[in-house]
């Protein structure tokens, strides 16, 4: 009779492989309830024991993901749907979780593209393309506001304040500090494009 701490270390074998899936598979269910239940924390937890049994499922990534993003944490969100879409490309539900954790984290062009690869799965889908143009108008917004304020940054009102305080004889405050030097040209970099990946 072999010590019952040599048993335990045993690599598993092909018929417990069967079991641990079960078991994902509960969790999964567990995880299901909890969510529905705005239980998200115990979500996060049931799946994360899912994924623990069977790191190889795009599903529980996907639900770990809901569960995280319904907590607001969106970068885990964005983690887990990342994940899902690597183990499963052609799914369209991980492009949808990625495509709303990245537009909660105000990344619009990311999560139009995100969008887009998930209309492109299914073209048909008329809730995907609602997701696709509302993530587009998101992206042009975005995008327009970050032209507004690189222009209201260098717009003429600034110096023409500057102009009438130095008829008075003094500067303003900002340009005390020595930063002027706007001859009109703008800072030529604008706001934040990105990589993201």
């Amino acid at each position: 009779k072999r010590p019952l701490s040599l048993a335990l270390r045993r690599p598993a074998l092909p018929h417990d492989t069967t079991s641990m899936s079960e078991q994902a598979e509960r969790y999964k269910s567990q995880g299901n309830a909890a969510l529905q239940a705005k239980m998200f924390s115990d979500a996060v937890d049931l799946y994360t024991k899912a994924i623990a049994l069977d790191p190889n499922s795009a599903v529980y990534f996907s639900n770990r993901s809901a569960a995280y993003a319904a907590l607001e944490r969106w970068r885990e969100a964005l983690d887990d749907a990342v994940e899902a879409c690597s183990l499963k490309p052609d799914w369209v539900k991980g492009h949808l979780r990625r495509g709303a954790a990245l537009g909660a984290m105000r990344k619009h062009e990311e999560a139009r593209k995100a969008y887009l690869r998930a209309s492109q799965l299914e073209p048909h889908n008329a809730q995907v393309q609602k997701m696709l143009s509302d993530a587009a108008e998101a992206a042009r917004k975005a995008a327009e506001e970050g032209k507004n304020w690189e222009n209201d940054l260098w717009s003429d009102d600034d110096e023409e304040s500057t102009g009438a305080n130095e008829q008075q004889g003094r500067l303003p405050e900002a340009a005390a500090g020595g930063g002027g030097g706007d001859d009109g040209g703008g800072s030529g970099g604008g706001g934040g494009g990105g990589g993201g990946g």
